[in-house]
């Protein structure tokens, strides 16, 4: 399924989505922005997506994730595709999706002609700088519109304010570090992938850094204490998602807390 959410006569919020029962499963945004597409949606309503490509000149592409780049195989040779240095052999070659992940998003499709992103682009008068937002993916980018303050984060801030599972190749010190980077930016509008816009972000922004730092706190504190990973999730309480199995191990309560134990930032 797919609707159309205009923010003004520029921007429009194109969210696509897998339904079920009528109502989506989880909005993916992509970001209309006068000829420009930031990001493809998901490979599920790409057919939906076909006829709002007219006139497009180029897409951008934020990271690999199949919730962002499921629709680009609609955009042809004729539309140039760019992307991250990291991202270009996942549209190359994505790899199979499970059935839930198929189920849920779509199994996005090869895209042969895919060009290096440069580190600034325009769109009409605007002017973007392309911001590296490692952590939830490693090869993760935003737009930060200069003159708007306006900051297409991609997934650089998580959806819910309480994250308490993480993806096994996630980085999450290195996630809250690049939130703290985003707050260092003066932005207006953040134009979140999965929430739309939000008007002011800071606050939005904070909270989810609060929570993830005294979580690893927490953590770390139990960790010196000699509790093992499986130990400190029974003593955080956090319960895993009614649909955690079925990730078959691609999510995880213990990835978010061996990662904030490990990685570094």
């Amino acid at each position: 399924m797919l609707e159309l959410e205009p923010f003004d006569d520029v921007v429009t919020g194109i969210k696509t989505a897998t339904a079920q029962g009528g109502k989506a499963i989880m909005w993916a945004y992509s970001y209309r922005v006068d000829n420009v597409f930031f990001d493809a949606g998901c490979a599920n309503a790409k057919e939906e997506l076909r006829p709002h490509i007219k006139g497009i000149e180029r897409l951008l592409v934020t990271h690999s994730h199949e919730d962002h780049v499921g629709g680009g195989s609609v955009f042809g040779r004729d539309i140039p595709i760019l992307a991250p240095d990291l991202t270009i052999p996942v549209l190359k070659s994505p790899p199979n999706l499970n059935e839930f992940f198929q189920y849920v998003w779509g199994q996005p499709e090869p895209i042969e002609d895919v060009e290096l992103m440069p580190s600034q682009f325009s769109v009409g008068d605007l002017d973007f700088e392309v911001i590296p937002l490692p952590g939830h993916s490693q090869d993760m980018v935003g737009f930060y519109e200069v003159h708007n303050r306006w900051f297409f984060s991609a997934d650089g801030v998580p959806l819910p304010s309480k994250k308490r599972l993480a993806m096994d190749d996630e980085n999450v010190p290195q996630a809250i570090a690049t939130m703290e980077r985003i707050l260092e930016l003066d932005v207006d509008v953040l134009f979140d992938f999965h929430r739309g816009p939000i008007r002011d972000p800071q606050q939005h922004i904070q909270t989810r850094i609060d929570f993830l730092k005294g979580v690893q706190n927490q953590v770390l504190e139990l960790h010196q204490e000699g509790k093992t990973i499986e130990e400190i999730q029974s003593i955080l309480n956090f319960e895993p998602p009614w649909y955690m199995d079925l990730t078959e191990g691609r999510f995880g309560i213990d990835y978010l807390i061996r990662s904030l134990i490990f990685d570094q930032p």
